[in-house]
């Protein structure tokens, strides 16, 4: 594996994780370095940590914060 792709992985350590947890993609990346731009884009989709993700956690949160105003009004 290269050492780029090292320092980045040490860095970031949801991606880490998400290696750790799907160590198939280990073989893809020794193999092919720029697979890690593909693991990064698979690791927030499965994380939720993409912009549609986060707005519609943001919109679930606050339709429970207003149920909870109505319940208490």
């Amino acid at each position: 594996m290269s050492y780029k792709v090292q320092y980045i992985l040490s860095s970031n350590p949801s991606l880490k994780k998400y290696l750790r947890e799907h160590s198939n993609y280990y073989k893809n990346l020794i193999r092919n370095p720029d697979f890690l731009n593909e693991l990064i884009k698979l690791m927030k989709q499965d994380y939720k940590l993409t912009l549609p993700a986060k707005l519609d956690k943001l919109k679930d949160d606050i339709s429970m914060i207003n149920t909870i105003m109505d319940v208490l009004n």
